[in-house]
C-alpha cells in the first residue's frame, strides 16, 4: 500500500503489543483449536499479516510447543525445544510490509515462512500455495498497522474491500482480509484501535462482520493502558464460520468477565458494550427524548490558528500592541483554553488572542504589521504553516461566527474528565481545545454540568487517556435531552442563576437532582446512575495511587 511518509521515518503505523497482551490473545484465540493429537497440532497453519518483530507468533510458538509436548507420547522422550523447532518449521506464517521488521522476526523465530509482502495486495495463494491447498489458514492474528486514510497515497486497491470507506483507517481492512484467508471455520484475532465499533468509517466493517455473523467475543479496553502511544484498543475474536451463539463482550482489561450480547443487535449501527442495566436506561432516555442536535444549534470548534506562538498574545504584548495603534482594539480579543473552563464559569488566564480572519485588511495598522512581519517566515502558509488560500498574517482556518461572536454563548472542553460546561457573556474568543454552543439556555448548562451527563458521555463519547472522553460534534449532537415540565425548568433556571453567582456542593447536588427530575428517572434508574459515579471515583483513586 503506498504512503506517503518521509524516508526517515521510523516504520509507520506500527504500535508494538506488550508481550503479556499477546500471550493473552494467543491462548484465547487458540483455545477452540489445540485439543487434539500431536499430528493435528503439527498440521495448524497460523499467520500474522503484519508480523512487526514477532511478538504473537513467538506466543504461538510457546503454547503450541508446550501443547505439542503433552499430546506426544511420553515414550518418544520429546523436549520443549524440539517442540519449538517442530512449531516453527510447520504452523508458522506471516508477512510484512517493513523488510527490517520480518528480518528481526526470522531471526527470533528461525521459521521459513515469513515473507516480506504487502498484505492487503499480494496474491496469497500464490505465496502460500501448500495453505491453500487445504482452504486457507487455521488463525490469522495479530495487531495491524495504524494508518490514518490521509497518509494513504493510493487507496486503489482498498476499494474492492467491501468494509471500504474513504476515510477509514488501514486496520479495518486487516479484519476483513482474515476472513478472505482463513478456512471456513477458522478463527481470527486482532487487537485494534476501538474506533471502528463506533465511528462512521467502521460502518461498512460492522455491517460486514454482522452479515458474516463471525464475531464471537470483543472486549473494549480503551480505559485500559495498553501502549504508550495515544492508542485506544479492543480486542475482536471470532471464526469464519457462521456463529448463532450471543457475542460475549466486555469493557477493561481483556481478563474481565464478558457478558453475553443479543447478537442481533450487532449490526452496521454503532457497536456499544453495555452493562444490561445501562443499555436499558440508555435505550429508555433516546426513546423517550429528542436528540440534543434537534434542539440546540450545531456546535462549532474553537478557531485555529496555524502559531499560536505568535496569534496567541500575553498582557504585556497587548498593552504595547494597543498603545502604540489603538484602532487595533476589535482584532485584539480576550482568549480562552479548555483548561481554563470549570463548571459554569471559565477562567481564563490574562492573554488575547489577534483574530485576524480571512479577509480581514491590516495596511492601516503598521505596527501591528511589523509585529507579525518579524514571524513572516513560519506564518507564510505551505512553508510555515499548511497550505492554504489565506494570506500570511491571518489566522490558518477562517473563523467561525460563532467563535467571534460576542452574545452568551456555552463552551465546553474538547477533552473531558468530568462534566465541564460554563457560560460566557464576555465575548471570549474559543481556541480549538473548546467547543461554542450557540444558546445559553440554563437548562442545557445544567445539563451538560450533571453526574447523569458524565455517566452517558463515559458510555457513548470517544476515549481520551486516563478515563476521559472527547465529546466530539457527532456525539454530543445524540446525546438525549429531555424537555421538562414548566415548573421543573424554571427551578433549574433559579438554581443556575444561584451557582453562577457562587460556587456551592450544596448547589451542585441541588442541580443534579432537578436534572434527573427533568429525565423522569425511576429510584432505580437513578441507581445505576449514582452507582456509575462511585465506580468512577474509585477508579480516579486509583489511577492517582498508581502515578
Amino acid at each position: 500500500m503506498p504512503v506517503a511518509r518521509r524516508e526517515d521515518a521510523p516504520p509507520l503505523g506500527v504500535v508494538y503489543t506488550p508481550a503479556e497482551i499477546a500471550r493473552s490473545m494467543v491462548e484465547l484465540a487458540l483455545a477452540p483449536l489445540v485439543d487434539v493429537p500431536a499430528e493435528a497440532l503439527l498440521s495448524l497453519r497460523i499467520c500474522d499479516p503484519a508480523i512487526g518483530e514477532g511478538a504473537f507468533l513467538v506466543e504461538v510458538v510457546e503454547v503450541l510447543a508446550a501443547r505439542l509436548v503433552e499430546a506426544w507420547e511420553p515414550s518418544r522422550g520429546a523436549t520443549i525445544d524440539e517442540a519449538r523447532r517442530a512449531v516453527r518449521e510447520h504452523c508458522i506464517y506471516g508477512v510484512d510490509v517493513d523488510a527490517r521488521a520480518v528480518a528481526t522476526a526470522r531471526r527470533a523465530l528461525g521459521a521459513p515462512h515469513v515473507q516480506v509482502a504487502n498484505a492487503l495486495a499480494v496474491d496469497w495463494r500464490a505465496m502460500f500455495p501448500e495453505v491453500f491447498a487445504r482452504g486457507g489458514f487455521d488463525l490469522v492474528i495479530g495487531n495491524p498497522p495504524y494508518i490514518r486514510q490521509e497518509l494513504l497515497a493510493d487507496k486503489s486497491i482498498l476499494r474492492g474491500f467491501e468494509s471500504y470507506d474513504g476515510v477509514a483507517d488501514l486496520y479495518v481492512y486487516f479484519i476483513e482480509l482474515a476472513h478472505r484467508i482463513t478456512r471456513t471455520g477458522g478463527r481470527y484475532c486482532f487487537i485494534t484501535p476501538n474506533k471502528w465499533l463506533t465511528v462512521a468509517y467502521g460502518r461498512a466493517l460492522r455491517g460486514f462482520l454482522a452479515k458474516q455473523a463471525s464475531v464471537e467475543g470483543v472486549v473494549d479496553m480503551g480505559s485500559v493502558r495498553v501502549f504508550a502511544e495515544d492508542a485506544f484498543p479492543c480486542v475482536v475474536w471470532g471464526t469464519n464460520a457462521r456463529a448463532s451463539s450471543p457475542v460475549k463482550a466486555a469493557r477493561g482489561a481483556l481478563s474481565s468477565r464478558r457478558v453475553p450480547h443479543d447478537r442481533a443487535r450487532w449490526t452496521a449501527e454503532p457497536w456499544h458494550i453495555d452493562a444490561p442495566a445501562d443499555r436499558a436506561l440508555i435505550d429508555e432516555l433516546h426513546r423517550r427524548w429528542p436528540a440534543f442536535g434537534d434542539v440546540v444549534g450545531r456546535p462549532a470548534r474553537g478557531i485555529v490558528t496555524g502559531a499560536n506562538d505568535v496569534f496567541e498574545i500575553d498582557r504585556a504584548t497587548r498593552d504595547r500592541l494597543l498603545a502604540n495603534e489603538p484602532e487595533a482594539e476589535p482584532l485584539v480579543r480576550a482568549l480562552v483554553k479548555g483548561r481554563d473552563l470549570r463548571p459554569y464559569r471559565a477562567e481564563p488566564a490574562d492573554r488575547s488572542i489577534l483574530l485576524i480572519d480571512h479577509g480581514t485588511s491590516i495596511e492601516h495598522l503598521p505596527h501591528l504589521t511589523a509585529y507579525l512581519a518579524q514571524f513572516r517566515a513560519k506564518l507564510e502558509p505551505g512553508r510555515g504553516r499548511k497550505p492554504g488560500k489565506y494570506r500570511w498574517y491571518e489566522l490558518q482556518d477562517p473563523v467561525g461566527a460563532l467563535s467571534a461572536s460576542r452574545a452568551p454563548r456555552l463552551f465546553y472542553q474538547d477533552i473531558q474528565s468530568a462534566p465541564v460546561c460554563c457560560l460566557d457573556e464576555h465575548g471570549l474568543v474559543p481556541d480549538t481545545t473548546v467547543w461554542t454552543l450557540p444558546t445559553s439556555d440554563r437548562f442545557v448548562l445544567a445539563v451538560l454540568n450533571s453526574p447523569l451527563y458524565g455517566w452517558y458521555a463515559q458510555r457513548r463519547f470517544p476515549p481520551a487517556l486516563n478515563g476521559a472522553v472527547r465529546p466530539k460534534r457527532d456525539y454530543i449532537r445524540a446525546l438525549p435531552l429531555a424537555t421538562p415540565s414548566p415548573s421543573v425548568r424554571s427551578r433549574i433556571a433559579a438554581l443556575v442563576e444561584d451557582r453562577l453567582a457562587h460556587a456551592s456542593a450544596e448547589l451542585d447536588v441541588a442541580i443534579a437532582d432537578a436534572v434527573l427530575d427533568a429525565y423522569d428517572l425511576t429510584a432505580s434508574q437513578r441507581a445505576v446512575v449514582a452507582r456509575a459515579g462511585g465506580d468512577r471515583d474509585r477508579s480516579a483513586a486509583r489511577r492517582s495511587r498508581s502515578r
